[in-house]
């Protein structure tokens, strides 16, 4: 199966274009052999981790894709979601186990700053299933760096309060997958996500049954959610009046200070 993979390139006289490629996940190894220039010695680093993996510790896995970030985060920097995607096809062939899996997936879903979801296009459904075929346990000890996810999952309440950070710009908001406990959390997302001037910051605001939540990262306050399963009192509100107003007073200093860095 074909992926499409984007990721930003920078030009010789400082401008930063995006780029897109598409590659078979499922032939990725052979695609690393024929492009060494570009890849250097990846393929056999993957190869020979690959070839480990079912004699180690199913973390490990996560390991793995960590140091590829790492090492090509720079020169690369899909390459982690490439392994992702690569490792995804043999999920679906069951020659992966869901442990490893959920090692992989956790560490590739927030490598650093960049999300794998601003490299790869990929469906809602598709992303669903990827989280559903993860080993729960695995996943969350690498996403919150904690053990025992039954635990954790038991303790939450029935209906989870939940936020999530939008503008007036964006659409479908309401089927995203990243939510938050935490609201101000959600205003700092909107703020980072307000591109333009006449745009409007604002905060989603629901409840969701336990059943929603496909995992949790950072502090446990960082929610992945199932958006087939309803919301519950979804409600929105967004900025206005002097509050609108001073906030586009900071996000035009905001901007003249990126543009002078």
């Amino acid at each position: 199966m074909r992926y499409t993979y984007q990721y930003l390139v920078i030009e010789h006289d400082g401008r930063v274009t995006t780029d897109k490629e598409q590659i078979d996940a499922a032939t990725w190894l052979d695609y690393l052999q024929a492009h060494t220039d570009r890849y250097g010695n990846l393929h056999e680093f993957v190869t020979a981790s690959l070839a480990a993996l079912p004699n180690e510790n199913p973390l490990v896995a996560g390991a793995i894709a960590n140091q590829i970030d790492e090492i090509f985060c720079t020169q690369e920097p899909t390459a982690v979601f490439q392994f992702a995607m690569h490792c995804w096809e043999a999920v679906q062939a069951g020659t992966f186990s869901a442990e490893s899996w959920g090692a992989v997936l956790a560490t590739a879903w927030e490598c650093g700053e960049r999300a794998m979801l601003d490299h790869i296009p990929l469906s809602t459904s598709l992303i669903v299933r990827m989280f559903e075929a993860a080993d729960a346990e695995s996943l969350y000890r690498v996403s919150a760096s904690k053990e025992d996810w039954a635990a954790h999952l038991a303790g939450l309440p029935d209906e989870i309060p939940l936020f999530r950070g939008i503008t007036a710009a964006m659409k479908h908001h309401e089927n995203g997958l990243c939510w938050t406990t935490d609201p101000n959390k959600a205003k700092q997302f909107a703020a980072q996500n307000t591109r333009k001037l006449d745009d409007i910051p604002g905060v989603l605001h629901a409840r969701v049954p336990k059943s929603a939540v496909l995992a949790v990262f950072g502090q446990g306050d960082e929610l992945v959610i199932n958006p087939a399963i309803a919301k519950i009192n979804l409600q929105s509100s967004y900025l206005s009046g002097s509050a609108l107003s001073k906030f586009r007073q900071n996000w035009k200093k905001w901007k003249a200070a990126d543009k002078q860095t």
